[in-house]
C-alpha cells in the first residue's frame, strides 16, 4: 500500500540497505545516510539526555542543544529545508528495519540507531525550524499484523516484579492504584478477569498469565541496570555464583544488556535479557500494547516486543523520574479508556494526550518511545466516534472485514 506521506516503498522494505527512513505527511521519505556515524551520536546523545537537568531549564542551553540537534540530523541525511518541511507535520515516524543478527557491524550500526534519541532531536530540531504545534513522533519496526479497529482493552495485566532483596526498597502500590483507577478498576480483586495484578511472579507464573490473551500489559518493576545502582556487588557476586548467566549478559562489547529482574526456582533474583522478557511477553495471540514503566527499556525490549508481534510497546530510552513515569502510564490508559468524551481514543491520540498531560518542565528531555507494528500513516491510527463505531457495529462485516479487525 502507497504511503500517506508520498512514499511508494512498503512498511518494511529495507532492500535499499537503508537503517532507517523518517516519514512525516506530505514530505518525501528521508533515509538515514552514514551509518557509521550513527553510534558516536547515540553515546553523544545518550550523554546529554542523562544529564538534561543540567540544562533543561536554561533558555539559552536549550536553544544551543536544538541547534546541535539539527547538525547532527543534517550529518546522518535531514537536510534543513527536509527539517522545515517537517515542521509543518503533526505526525513524524522512524521506520528501523531488521538486520542480521549475526553481523557484528550490522548489530552495532542498528542498535545504534535504536539507542539514538530521534524523538528528541526531530522534536527539538523542527520546533528551532519554526514548529508550534504537537508533534507525534513514533518508531515503525513493521510486523505485519492487520489492521486494529479503536477500542479501549478488553483487559489489563497489571505486572510488578521486585524479588529477593529488592522487595524492601520498591513498593508498587500507588501505582496499582493510579492505572487500576485509570482502567476503571478502581474497586476490583486483584485476579479479576479485566484487571489482574501479578505480583512478583516467578518466570514460568508470568508465562503462564501471558498466555491467557491480555490485550494491555503494564510492566513495572526493577531493570537489569537498576539493579547494579541498588545492590552493591550484584554482578560482582554473580560472576563469582552463576558465571554461566554473568556471561549471558553482557553483550560483544562488554555492556551490561538490556532486561528486567524476576525470579525462578532457587535463583531468588533472576536477571532476563531483553529477548527472552520479549518472548515471554507475547503470546500466540499478541497483546495490543504492553507499556514498560522501566528504564532503558525503549531501546530494545520494546523494540524486541513488536519484533515479536505486539501491536505497540512504549519504554523508555534512560532513567524517568518515578512520579513522572506514573503520571504518564496513568494519563496514557485514562485517555485511552475514557468512557466521558465522544471519542474512542486510538493508542497513539492517546499517547499524545498522556504527554500534553505532562508537567513540561520536568518533562523536558525525557526519551518517552513509543514503537509500533504498523505505520502511523495505515488506517486504523485515528480516533473514532463512539456514533460512528456504534453505526459500523449494526453493519454486517464481511468475511474478510472481520479477520482484520482481530
Amino acid at each position: 500500500m502507497a504511503r500517506q506521506s508520498g512514499s511508494t516503498q512498503p512498511a518494511g522494505n529495507s532492500a535499499s540497505g537503508h537503517i532507517a527512513m523518517i516519514r512525516a505527511l506530505g514530505v518525501p521519505p528521508t533515509s538515514i545516510d552514514h551509518p557509521e556515524r550513527l553510534p558516536r551520536l547515540a553515546q553523544e546523545w545518550a550523554y546529554l539526555l542523562r544529564v538534561r537537568s543540567r540544562w533543561a531549564s536554561d533558555v539559552e542551553l536549550r536553544k544551543s542543544i536544538a541547534k546541535r540537534a539539527v547538525d547532527d540530523l543534517k550529518s546522518v541525511g535531514v537536510s534543513l529545508d527536509r527539517l522545515r518541511a517537517m515542521a509543518q507535520a503533526d505526525r513524524i515516524e522512524i521506520e528501523l528495519h531488521d538486520w542480521d543478527r549475526q553481523d557484528a557491524q550490522a548489530c552495532a550500526i542498528h542498535e545504534a540507531a535504536c539507542e539514538i534519541p530521534w524523538e528528541y532531536l526531530l522534536s527539538s530540531g523542527t520546533r528551532s525550524e519554526g514548529r508550534y504545534k504537537s508533534v507525534f513522533i513514533s518508531r515503525l519496526f513493521d510486523n505485519g499484523l492487520a489492521r486494529v479497529k479503536p477500542h479501549p482493552p478488553a483487559n489489563v495485566l497489571f505486572v510488578e516484579s521486585a524479588p529477593g532483596r529488592f522487595k524492601d526498597k520498591y513498593e508498587f502500590k500507588d501505582e496499582e492504584d493510579r492505572i487500576s483507577a485509570a482502567v476503571g478498576a478502581a474497586n476490583k480483586p486483584d485476579d479479576d478477569d479485566y484487571r489482574k495484578i501479578l505480583r512478583t511472579p516467578q518466570r514460568s507464573e508470568l508465562v503462564d498469565e501471558v498466555r491467557k490473551n491480555w490485550e494491555a500489559i503494564h510492566v513495572t518493576g526493577i531493570d537489569t541496570h537498576q539493579a547494579g545502582w541498588v545492590i552493591d556487588d550484584f554482578y560482582v557476586d554473580m560472576k563469582d555464583k552463576n558465571k554461566p548467566l554473568f556471561e549471558s549478559l553482557i553483550d560483544s562489547d562488554g555492556r551490561l544488556v538490556d532486561g528486567i529482574i524476576l525470579r525462578q526456582d532457587h535463583e531468588s533474583e533472576l536477571p532476563v535479557r531483553y529477548d527472552e522478557l520479549a518472548r515471554i511477553l507475547v503470546s500466540p495471540t499478541p497483546p495490543r500494547i504492553v507499556t514498560l514503566n522501566l528504564y532503558y527499556s525503549g531501546a530494545r525490549i520494546a523494540r524486541e516486543l513488536v519484533r515479536n508481534k505486539a501491536h505497540v510497546a512504549v519504554g523508555f530510552l534512560d532513567e524517568i523520574d518515578d512520579e513522572l513515569a506514573e503520571l504518564f502510564f496513568q494519563a496514557f490508559y485514562w485517555n485511552w479508556c475514557d468512557r466521558e468524551s465522544n471519542k474512542i481514543f486510538s493508542i497513539p491520540d492517546a499517547f499524545v494526550k498522556a504527554w500534553k498531560a505532562m508537567p513540561m518542565d520536568k518533562a523536558h528531555g525525557t526519551s518517552i518511545v513509543i514503537w509500533m507494528g504498523r505505520s502511523i500513516f495505515e488506517p486504523g491510527s485515528e480516533s473514532i466516534s463512539k456514533t460512528a463505531s456504534r453505526s459500523s457495529a449494526r453493519k454486517k462485516a464481511s468475511p474478510r472485514k472481520k479477520r482484520a479487525a482481530r
